[in-house]
C-alpha cells in the first residue's frame, strides 16, 4: 500500500512542482521580454531625438546664409553685428522648439569666438563650454563624429557634437542635456513597479539615475557581457535578485539599462501555485479515501485544467472551467477562471491604450504650429505699429485671432469644408498683408459642400507650401486657386475633389516621382505640418479610400488634388 501510495503521489508531485518551475520560468521569460521591447521603443525614441538633433545641426552648419555672412564679415562691420543678432534670435527659437538642445553655439576658430544660446543663463553656459570644450574646438583637423559624446560641463553630464560649416573657419555645436533626454525613461520607470532604470556611457560612468557604488560596479561588468544571456540576473547589496535588461544607443556612446525584482515578478503569479505544494501531502493522509474517488476527483481536474491552459494558449480567451466538487480544485479553478479573466482584461485594456494613443497622436499632428509663420507674423505687426498703421494692425490682428483660434480647437474631430476654407482666407489675408499687391487668391466651395465634413487642417497646409515654394518671383504677382467639387468615386461612392493650384514654376520630374511614389512618408517634417502630416491623418479618418496626387497643369503651376469620400455633417 505504501508502495502504491508513494507510486501515486511521486508522479503527481514531479507533475506539480515541474508546473510551478514552469510557470515562474514563462512569467520570467515573458516579463523579461516585455520589458525589453519597451526599453527598445523607449531608446528607439531617445535616438530618434538625437538623429532629429543631428540633422537640425547639419542644416544649420551647411545652409544657414546668416553664418556665412557672420564668418565673413569682421568685427567692425554693421553685418557682423546684424548676422550674429538674428542667428542668436533663431537659434533661442530653436533651443525652445527642441526641448531636449541645452545650448546652440557658434566657435570661430581664427578670432577664438564664441556666441550661444542656450536654455541656460548665457554668461555661464559660455564660461562652462570655453573651459570644458576649449580643447575640442582649438584641436586641429577636427573630424566630426557619427555619434554624439559625452562630456561633463560644471558637473553635469551632457551630450556633445560639433560639425564645421563650409568655409571650415567656423565649427557649429550643439548640447543635449541627458536629463531631458531621459524624460522619456521616468515614464517607463513609472510602469516598471519595483524597477530601477539607469544611464551609462561606454567607458562605465552613470549618467542618469542612483545605484550604490557595489551595485554600479556589478552592473558595468554584466554590460555587453557576451557570456550572459540577453535577460542576465543579478544579486544586488540588498540581498535581491534582478533580471538586468540593458539596450545600447545607435546614435551615442550610451547604453539604457533596467533592473526588474524577480520577487515582484513572481509575486505575479496565481495564488494557487503555493496550494500545488500542499496537495501532495494532503493526498497521502486522506490516500485511503481518495483511493476509490482518485480518477475522479484528481486526474479528471487536472486534465480538465491541463486542457484550459492549451485552449487559453490558443487564444480562446472566453474559455472558463467548471467548478467541480473537489475543494482544492475549487480554488484551483477560480484562479484558474480569474487569470483568464485577467488576461482578457489586459487584452482589452492594451487595446484600449493602443486608441488612446492613436486618438494622441491625431490630436498633435493636427495641432502642431509653425513656428515660422508665428514669429513673422508678430514681426510683421511689430513693423506695422512703427509705421502707426492702424487700419492694417486691426486687420492683421484679426487674421491672426481668428487662424490660431483655429488651430487650437483640437477638440474638434470633423469640421465643415467652409470652416476649413474660412481658415485658409484668414492665412492669405495674413501672407498677403506680408507681400502686399504681390499675392492674389480665389476659392470656389459650391454652397451644397460647404457643410461636407473633412478632418481640420487638410487643404491648409498644401496652400501654405504653394506660397512658400511657389512664390519665387517677385516680379509678378503670385496667384492660388482652389476649387472643390463632387464626383463620383469607387463603387459609385460619392467623393469630393479638392484641387490646390498655384502659378508658380511647378514641380520637378523628381519632386514628382518621389511625392507620388509616397517617399515622404519616410522623412516626416518636424517644424510645420506637411505632406506627411496630411497622410498620416487621411490614413487614420479614411484608411485606404482617400487619395492624394499631384502633377503640373498644361499651362503651368503646380497642383494637388485631393480625392475624398463624402462625409456629411449630422
Amino acid at each position: 500500500m505504501s508502495a502504491l501510495v508513494l507510486l501515486l503521489v511521486t508522479p503527481l508531485f514531479l507533475f506539480l512542482s515541474y508546473t510551478n518551475l514552469y510557470s515562474t520560468n514563462i512569467v520570467r521569460e515573458k516579463v523579461a521580454k516585455s520589458a525589453s521591447d519597451t526599453l527598445t521603443l523607449h531608446l528607439g525614441t531617445l535616438d530618434e531625438l538625437l538623429e532629429q538633433t543631428s540633422h537640425y545641426l547639419l542644416r544649420t552648419a551647411n545652409e544657414n546664409m546668416l553664418l556665412e555672412l557672420y564668418s565673413d564679415s569682421g568685427p567692425d562691420s554693421v553685418n557682423y553685428y546684424l548676422s550674429i543678432r538674428k542667428l542668436m534670435d533663431q537659434w533661442y527659437s530653436d533651443v525652445s522648439y527642441y526641448t531636449i538642445i541645452r545650448s546652440v553655439f557658434v566657435y570661430h576658430q581664427d578670432r577664438d569666438e564664441l556666441f550661444l544660446s542656450s536654455q541656460r543663463e548665457y554668461y555661464q553656459e559660455k564660461e562652462m563650454i570655453t573651459s570644458g570644450l576649449s580643447p575640442r574646438l582649438k584641436a586641429p583637423n577636427l573630424q566630426a563624429s557619427l555619434k554624439w559624446e559625452t562630456v561633463t560641463l560644471g558637473g553635469e553630464p551632457v551630450l556633445f557634437k560639433v560639425l564645421p560649416d563650409k568655409s571650415g573657419r567656423l565649427l557649429m555645436g550643439v548640447l543635449v542635456s541627458i536629463d531631458s533626454l531621459a524624460q522619456p525613461l521616468t515614464q517607463l520607470e513609472s510602469t516598471a513597479g519595483s524597477g530601477q532604470i539607469g544611464i551609462i556611457s561606454n567607458d562605465g560612468k552613470l549618467l542618469w539615475g542612483e545605484f550604490a557604488g557595489e551595485d554600479l560596479a556589478l552592473i558595468r561588468s554584466q554590460l555587453g557581457n557576451p557570456d550572459h544571456p540577453a535577460d542576465k540576473s543579478i544579486r544586488l547589496s540588498n540581498g535581491n535578485n534582478y533580471l538586468l535588461i540593458d539596450k545600447p544607443s545607435q546614435y551615442s556612446n550610451l547604453n539604457v539599462f533596467i533592473l526588474l525584482d524577480e520577487k515582484s515578478i513572481l509575486d505575479e503569479l496565481p495564488v494557487f501555485q503555493r496550494i500545488i505544494k500542499v496537495i501532495p501531502f494532503a493526498i497521502i493522509i486522506i490516500i485511503g479515501i481518495l483511493l476509490a474517488l482518485l480518477s475522479r476527483l484528481v486526474f479528471k481536474p487536472i486534465q480538465q485544467l491541463t486542457s484550459g491552459m492549451r485552449i487559453l494558449g490558443k487564444g480562446q480567451l472566453e474559455y472558463r472551467l467548471k467548478e467541480g466538487n473537489s475543494r482544492e480544485f475549487q480554488i484551483i479553478t477560480r484562479q484558474f477562471n480569474q487569470m483568464a479573466e485577467q488576461i482578457g482584461n489586459l487584452k482589452i485594456d492594451v487595446y484600449e491604450e493602443q486608441m488612446k494613443v492613436q486618438q494622441a497622436e491625431l490630436k498633435h499632428l493636427q495641432a502642431q504650429i509653425n513656428p515660422h509663420f508665428f514669429m513673422n507674423s508678430l514681426n510683421i505687426v511689430f513693423h506695422l505699429v512703427e509705421l502707426k498703421q492702424d487700419a492694417l494692425i486691426k486687420k492683421m490682428i484679426g487674421h491672426l485671432v481668428s487662424h490660431f483660434r483655429f488651430i487650437m480647437s483640437t477638440n474638434n474631430t470633423w469640421i465643415p469644408l467652409l470652416s476649413e476654407f474660412n481658415h485658409i482666407q484668414n492665412y492669405i489675408e495674413i501672407q498677403m498683408v506680408m507681400y502686399p499687391n504681390k499675392l492674389a487668391y480665389h476659392l470656389q466651395l459650391p454652397a451644397e459642400l460647404e457643410h461636407t465634413l473633412i478632418p481640420p487642417l487638410l487643404v491648409q497646409p498644401f496652400v501654405e507650401n504653394a506660397i512658400k515654394h511657389g512664390f519665387i518671383n517677385n516680379t509678378k504677382p503670385f496667384e492660388v486657386g482652389i476649387t472643390v467639387s463632387e464626383e463620383a468615386g469607387e463603387n459609385s461612392d460619392a467623393c469630393i475633389a479638392i484641387q490646390i493650384r498655384d502659378s508658380g514654376p511647378g514641380f520637378s520630374s523628381q519632386q514628382l516621382d518621389k511625392l507620388n511614389l509616397g517617399l515622404y512618408e519616410k522623412e516626416p517634417t518636424d517644424r510645420h505640418l506637411g505632406i506627411w502630416n496630411v497622410y498620416r491623418r487621411m490614413l487614420m479618418f479614411y484608411n485606404n479610400r482617400a487619395s492624394l496626387t499631384f502633377h503640373n497643369a498644361p499651362d503651368g503651376g503646380a497642383v494637388v488634388e485631393l480625392r475624398l469620400p463624402v462625409q456629411r455633417e449630422l
